[in-house]
């Protein structure tokens, strides 16, 4: 007899494992998570894993300010298991552009209750005292956020969900998603053999266009090499140091706890179609000449006296771009039973959390205010010309802020 589970989530990634666990918790039947390699694989493998409220559309605020209250008591809400997450505070600085959008974003954050406030780029300084700020014209602190470990976090969410009665298979992927002749989910198709099932999840990440491609679904998510650098600091400034996103630079650095390091990452979307791949099974782990060199001089710029540390290491990870840099999470209904989590642009991680409760009760059929949160990331707003658009936005981050 063939097998058969009630939903099937295609990816172990953050957002897979998340989705899986709340489906598990809300009694779902049988439910399956199907990965091709390790969990954490993709693009949750080598995040950095900034989390963060600070977003320039109030919808990405929202969901972003729950799931950090999900991380919050992570342990608590999720058996037990760990995260990672240490709430280390949150800095963002501005130059003289975009004062009046800081002020105007910390506005419409402060009434959803989200805990920030402007401070000045000397009080910035006064807490992570090696920062240069004579280009800073503005500054903002959020005491509540932090980063966390996008593995550790993948790891802890696919446990509960298989405490939970999930399956959780690796080194299993899907070849093909099998319909039936009216064109709805029959199978997902397996090496092992077929898997029947009427509700499929797709939550591959940087693979969503290979995909769907021979469903007829032409998903705009392109694969793109994000790199990282990592610098020790001198041992007078060993003490770890909150997160900070330079938007005068355009990059984010954040300590390692219980380790004297400051990990650098790219927030300039100039670079991203220079980096893209044409397939994410491309990916090995590549570095684009130069880049490893620029982030470590913008990192030196920040904080001089990094000027003649030593760099620990450079690597790179994988995300999934969207046009919008925005998700898409929706039901497919070219292909009835067939729903996605993709394309999350480098926000997966932070918004994991809350991405599974919510998807979880739309693929359940529980519609509400909350879940109607997602409906500006549906799949047809690239079809209708609609994308996602901030109300306001800073002058080069462009979408990934």
């Amino acid at each position: 007899m063939a097998e058969t589970a009630d939903i099937v989530v295609v990816g172990g990634g953050c957002i897979g494992a998340s989705i899986a666990l709340h489906l598990a918790e809300r009694k779902a039947g049988k439910v399956l998570l199907l990965e091709q390699k390790e969990l954490a694989n993709g693009a949750s493998g080598k995040g950095i894993g900034i989390i963060r409220t600070h977003y320039t559309h109030p919808v990405l605020a929202e969901l972003a300010y729950r799931s950090l209250q999900l991380f919050h008591h992570f342990k608590e809400r999720f058996g037990g298991h760990d995260a990672g997450f240490y709430p280390c505070g949150y800095y963002i600085l501005v130059g003289e552009s975009d004062v009046e959008t800081l002020g105007s974003i910390v506005s419409m954050h402060q009434p959803l209750g989200i805990n920030v406030r402007l401070v000045s780029p000397d009080e910035a300084q006064a807490e992570v005292p090696f920062l240069r700020i004579d280009d800073v014209a503005a500054a903002a602190y959020e005491p509540d956020s932090g980063y966390g470990s996008p593995p550790l976090t993948t790891i802890a969410l696919a446990n509960r969900a298989r405490e939970l009665g999930a399956e959780i298979r690796t080194h299993t992927p899907v070849l093909n998603i099998q319909l039936d002749l009216e064109g709805r989910v029959e199978a997902v198709v397996t090496p092992t053999g077929a898997i029947a099932t009427r509700t499929v999840i797709d939550c591959v990440g940087p693979w969503a266009k290979q995909f769907t491609a021979p469903l007829g679904l032409p998903f705009p998510v392109k694969p793109v090499v994000e790199h990282v650098v990592v610098m020790e600091r001198p041992a007078d400034y060993a003490a770890s140091h909150p997160v900070v996103s330079d938007l005068v630079n355009l990059c984010y650095i954040r300590s390692d706890a219980g380790q004297p390091y400051t990990r650098i990452g790219n927030s300039d979307p100039k670079y991203h179609p220079q980096f893209s791949l044409d397939s994410a099974d491309d990916f090995n782990g590549q570095r684009f000449p130069n880049i490893c060199e620029t982030l470590r001089q913008k990192l030196i710029h920040r904080c001089p006296v990094l000027g003649t540390a030593p760099t620990v290491e450079t690597y790179s990870g994988i995300w999934g771009i969207t046009p919008d840099y925005q998700p898409i999470i929706d039901r497919l209904n070219h292909v009835p039973g067939l729903y996605c989590a993709v394309g999350f642009s480098g926000h997966g991680y932070k918004l994991s959390p809350i991405v599974g409760d919510l998807m979880s009760q739309f693929v359940l059929g529980d519609v509400n205010e909350q879940v109607h949160l997602l409906d500006i990331f549906r799949f047809s707003r690239f079809q209708d010309n609609n994308l996602v658009k901030p109300p306001i936005s800073y002058a080069n981050a462009g979408g990934l802020r």
